[in-house]
């Protein structure tokens, strides 16, 4: 009986962890930051999906599923990890697991034994200028651009569409300036509220991404 009773709570243990959620990332394997939830279902560090897509042809690096985009914001997780607190692994000191990334970056003892925190995003994606070749950033591409060739008129090619699956790497545009307001300036973190469930979050950024676009293309219909 009690062996019975035992095996019985050996597997009610089990299947509890197993429903836990995982706070941790299967890329970096530390607290997740930022996390995002992909289309197969996996929840990622936001820098880690977004690097590993770029360097892996778009595919999930934990079931190799094909993965168009980065995900949603995995605003159920990052809630609940506001309020569970764990020790650091390295120096024992209890934190809270939205706040433990930034713990690990000041922690001695974990930048003693593993050395500085990296983040994949660390290594910000380069883009040349279809105008003059200069590299820049994805955040600065835009103000290069208004700086140096706001009165260009020649049509060239978007290098991030250039990488982006699904588009034409060979699609010019002639308003380069405006297909990266259009495109490429609207991010989905400005819209996100944490206490609304991400269904309703995706058809307000929708739904604002609607508007802007017919703001800018038909300015005189509102």
């Amino acid at each position: 009986m009690g062996s019975a009773l035992g095996s019985g709570a050996g597997r009610a243990a089990a299947a509890a962890a197993a429903a836990a959620p995982s706070f941790e990332c299967a890329v970096c394997l530390e607290v997740l930051h930022r996390p995002v939830r992909t289309r197969c279902g996996r929840v990622f560090c936001h820098s880690c999906i977004s690097t590993s897509l770029k360097n892996n042809a778009w595919t999930c690096p934990y079931c190799r599923a094909y993965l168009s985009s980065e995900g949603i914001p995995a605003t159920d997780i990052a809630k609940k990890m506001k309020s569970i607190y764990r020790n650091c692994t390295e120096c024992e000191t209890q934190v809270c697991l939205s706040e433990m990334r930034a713990h690990l970056r000041t922690c001695e003892q974990y930048i003693k034994k593993y050395g500085p925190l990296q983040e994949p995003g660390d290594a910000i994606t380069r883009y040349s200028c279809p105008f003059c070749q200069c590299e820049v950033d994805e955040d600065d591409l835009m103000d290069h651009c208004l700086t140096y060739h706001r009165s260009e008129t020649r049509a060239v090619y978007c290098p991030i569409c250039h990488l982006t699956p699904g588009r034409d790497p060979a699609y010019c545009s002639r308003n380069f300036i405006r297909h990266l307001q259009l495109r490429h300036t609207f991010y989905y973190e400005d819209c996100i509220d944490i206490n609304v469930v991400e269904e309703i979050l995706t058809e307000r950024v929708l739904d604002r991404s609607f508007l802007e676009y017919v703001h800018v293309n038909h300015p005189n219909s509102t």
